[in-house]
């Protein structure tokens, strides 16, 4: 009897142990409170209980003689009605997934009801038989036809909502995972239709969990790997979760203004240690959920029930910020601020999750205020609004070329002429913004992915425009092109670069590219590997802005630039006759060019407004000089004229 007892109970015990083992790993670690999660947790409990009725089902069929028959019924409506309800929490958990957490409508919850209704009807009152033989033992009957109906109906909808997902390219990899474990419940189901006396039934329910568990709703996706907080792709969810309840909320985002220089002095640990310790003390203070959202930045969202503590919790952190944070043996003061949103009086519950999450990482930088705490203002609605705004023009802008380069004239000190001229981009809004500063935007066009192909477009307008006029022939012999820190490491560059020289008929001696201080220091292996390409082409590199980064003259001397272009800011308060630190000043200046100049650097000084600078800088021994003084940057007509008119 017990082995015929453990024959028909083989399949509920290796089910049970593979259940277990994920019941564990799902319950103790931490969770995101999303909506198809808190189905998942039902989908666990249910299966438990089927697990348990399937078992109390097979044992009373064993002894069926000897237990009250209303048992067996009771144990057999048990099974069947889990059995459905597990299908149906499956169903509604993949279709939470694929609606990015929306909620039903009151048409489609009446539908779900009404069949689960139907159900339990069905359940209660259809017939069920049983059989008992010496190889095997099973049931069937009207009540377990209707239940397979039931999940072949579940299973039809699954995959239904699966294939309008991929077509439309919602989650095409987990799609093509829930296509799996409808495939593989499918498998199972003939199984156990063809050979009843299996009782396959719960391996295959406990596989179709294990295949949902592992790709879609496995917690170490949402997890970040190197401070245990939830990474950002669990906020983005977190976030659309909280949108659709539609309920006030406020995203609070704690912000490291200060940790580039921290890693630099202290190596590269501090980032992660730091930012893990916010997260312990946010966890253990408060019990909130805490996500990494940046490499600089944590945020945490307040729900309703926190509403009352708010301004007790952002005082709190306040005072723990206006302390040490320890680093090992060292202790250092984060400079550090609250950017704190609220929803939706500062972003609208049907908003784009990306579009929130770009204002999050980016409102502190659309304020005015130094303050610890920083609300959401108008001014910061307008500021974003005008930049996302930007945004679009700024794609219309590359679509249609329709940005202008402009060229400031470079005096050669020993030849006594404008031998150089830098390119600078111009782009202007006639309607809206006017002129658009590059400082504003470059490091939009970088971030959204276009610098390349504005780089095309500058490159070819610039070449066209020294193949047009000839610009050799007038004495220009180096063209200056920024490089912003993106296009230095691009791969391409140097076959960007060959191809059009080779297009434009342009000597690749006469293109001096500039890379800002802080991309030379910061670039690494990518940057030396395209300046190498590009120099064995004939191409020279300057540095440019010099005074204005992270200035290291071990790192500068390591890489190899022909020209260093001293910054303004270390020019004008030589000449500042407010300033108390005027010789000081002066004394930094002078030693700078000398010591360049000893390492074999040609020196340019840019922002120079006056004939008293001008001299001055001769005297140090600088090799070019740029700024208003000479010119303003031209456009392409003006620029021919100054030359025609200043080198002859």
């Amino acid at each position: 009897m017990y082995s015929f007892l453990f024959n028909n109970l083989r399949f509920q015990i290796a089910a049970t142990v593979f259940l277990l083992i994920i019941e564990i790993i799902y319950f103790i670690r931490p969770k995101l409170r999303l909506l198809s999660s808190r189905f998942f947790s039902l989908l666990m409990i249910s299966v438990i209980i089927y697990l348990i009725f399937d078992y109390a089902s097979a044992i009373c069929l064993i002894y069926m003689n000897q237990v009250p028959r209303w048992l067996l019924r009771f144990t057999h409506q048990g099974f069947i009605f889990f059995l459905q309800s597990t299908l149906s929490l499956i169903y509604l958990y993949t279709d939470l997934y694929n609606r990015n957490q929306k909620r039903y409508s009151k048409f489609k919850i009446s539908f779900i009801a009404c069949l689960y209704i139907f159900s339990i009807f069905f359940v209660i009152f259809a017939p069920m038989e049983y059989v008992l033989e010496p190889d095997g033992i099973y049931s069937y009957g009207p009540m377990a036809d209707f239940v397979y109906l039931i999940i072949v109906l579940y299973m039809i909808l699954i995959t239904k909502n699966a294939i309008v997902s991929y077509k439309k390219g919602i989650n095409k990899k987990e799609q093509l995972y829930i296509f799996a474990t409808m495939g593989l419940w499918t498998i199972f189901g003939f199984i156990q239709m063809l050979v009843p006396k299996m009782l396959i039934s719960s391996v295959g329910l406990t596989a179709v969990i294990l295949l949902l568990f592992l790709s879609l709703e496995n917690p170490s996706e949402y997890i970040d790997k190197e401070t245990l907080a939830f990474n950002s792709t669990a906020l983005k969810l977190m976030l659309g979760e909280y949108l659709n309840r539609r309920k006030p909320f406020y995203i609070i985002n704690i912000d490291l203004e200060d940790l580039d220089i921290l890693e630099n002095q202290l190596g590269q640990d501090v980032r992660v240690n730091l930012l893990t310790d916010i997260r312990i003390y946010l966890v253990k203070t408060f019990r909130l959920k805490i996500y990494r959202f940046t490499n600089q930045s944590v945020t945490f969202i307040l729900a309703r029930r926190y509403f009352f503590r708010k301004e007790e919790i952002l005082e709190k952190i306040q005072k723990r910020f206006e302390n040490v944070w320890s680093i090992g043996e060292t202790n250092v003061m984060l400079n550090a601020h609250l950017d704190v949103i609220t929803c939706p009086t500062d972003f609208p519950y049907d908003g784009l999750i990306s579009e929130l999450l770009t204002f999050i990482q980016e409102s502190h930088s659309y304020s005015t205020s130094k303050t610890f705490v920083r609300a959401v203002d108008s001014e910061i609605k307008e500021n974003y609004e005008r930049k996302k705004n930007l945004l679009l023009f700024l794609r219309q802008a590359i679509e249609n070329k329709e940005f202008e380069m402009y060229y400031q004239p470079i005096f050669n000190v020993k030849e006594n002429k404008f031998t150089n001229v830098e390119a600078l981009v111009r782009l202007k809004n006639k309607t809206q913004y006017g002129f658009v500063s590059p400082e504003e935007f470059i490091p939009m066009v970088e971030k959204n992915g276009m610098i390349m192909d504005l780089s095309n477009i500058i490159f070819n307008k610039v070449f066209s425009f020294m193949n047009e006029k000839s610009l050799r022939q007038k004495g220009i012999s180096h063209m200056e092109l920024n490089l912003s820190g993106l296009q230095s490491v691009d791969s391409d560059l140097p076959l960007l670069m060959n191809k059009l020289l080779t297009e434009y008929n342009i000597p690749a001696d006469s293109v001096n590219l500039e890379i800002t201080e802080s991309v030379a220091i910061t670039s690494g292996y990518m940057l030396k590997k395209n300046m190498d390409e590009l120099k064995k082409m004939g191409c020279s590199f300057s540095m440019d802005d010099f005074g204005t980064g992270y200035s290291n003259l071990s790192q500068i001397v390591k890489t190899e630039f022909e020209v260093i272009k001293i910054d303004k800011s270390l020019l004008w308060p030589c000449f500042d006759e407010k300033n108390k630190s005027l010789q000081n000043a002066k004394m930094l200046l002078e030693t700078l060019i000398e010591l360049m100049l000893k390492f074999g650097y040609e020196i340019v000084v840019e922002g120079i407004e006056t004939q008293e600078q001008f001299e001055y800088l001769k005297k140090q021994g600088i090799t070019f000089a740029q700024g208003y003084y000479f010119s303003k940057p031209l456009c392409e007509n003006d620029f021919i004229e100054f030359l025609e008119k200043n080198n002859k």
